[in-house]
């Protein structure tokens, strides 16, 4: 018996690879494609033109998807403006708050009488210890009698009421900052969403368009399959220069 030659067996070996692939696996991908093409369930009759439907309203579905997750994620990061300012307002009025009480109980009380209140010289910027310095100035102020003469009578200040300030201040700040740290994590959250999205639809484009590229050839349409193979550029999310093009020039 005659052997075929070298380059018709390699071709015959791969194959052979493809038709065991099918031969094993086509009943377990054939329910899997049929969820995928046909959500509401197959149509009784399928044509090849209903299949080639399916494959474009698969990926019009995966793109459509992308687009409101993406869409999505810009509008949550929109949302993150409004409490990053308020948060950053409710900063600067809690520092004004610390350091124009210790201006006052510097220059009325004395040094040593801010400091007692512990009121540091230079108010931190940290949110958390700012708050931490806060809280611990608000605590004072409540349980240490200011027994100290103030040196000019008139700008006697009531430890108590300015406690109460204070703690308005505080409770402000946190509330702004709770606001920023969720509106992070739907960000994050909408970040994920937006890459889950994007991958999918990178299978999905690349499955429906190999299987597209591969019925056109079937049919002896090579340069429409040409048109549209999934090449590096548009794998790696770079469109081609005919992709660009209106669609009226691509039909031609």
């Amino acid at each position: 018996m005659s052997q075929p030659s070298k380059i018709i067996a390699d071709r015959v070996a791969i194959s052979r690879t493809v038709l065991a692939s099918l031969n094993e696996h086509t009943p377990d991908i054939a329910r899997e494609l049929e969820a995928a093409l046909f959500p509401e369930g197959p149509p009784r009759d399928v044509t090849v033109g209903g299949l080639l439907h399916a494959l474009r309203d698969l990926l019009a579905r995966s793109t459509e998807a992308m687009f409101a997750a993406d869409l999505a994620h810009t509008r949550e990061l929109a949302d993150d403006d409004a409490p990053r300012a308020l948060a950053e307002e409710r900063h600067e009025v809690l520092k004004a708050l610390l350091l124009s009480l210790r201006t006052t109980l510097a220059s009325t009380y004395g040094v040593p009488v801010a400091a007692a209140y512990g009121i540091p010289s230079q108010i931190p910027d940290d949110p958390e210890v700012l708050l931490r310095v806060a809280s611990a100035v608000e605590r004072l102020l409540r349980d240490r009698p200011l027994v100290e003469p103030p040196k000019i009578r008139s700008l006697a200040i009531a430890p108590l009421a300015v406690a109460e300030d204070l703690g308005f201040a505080i409770a402000d700040f946190r509330r702004a900052l709770a606001d920023v740290d969720r509106e992070k994590r739907e960000a994050v959250l909408s970040q994920s969403t937006k890459n889950l999205a994007m991958a999918r639809w990178l299978s999905t484009y690349q499955g429906v368009t190999e299987a597209a590229c591969g019925l056109y050839a079937l049919a002896g349409h090579a340069a429409l399959a040409e048109g549209i193979r999934p090449t590096a550029r548009r794998l790696a999310g770079l469109p081609e220069e005919e992709d660009a093009a209106p669609s009226t020039e691509r039909s031609r």
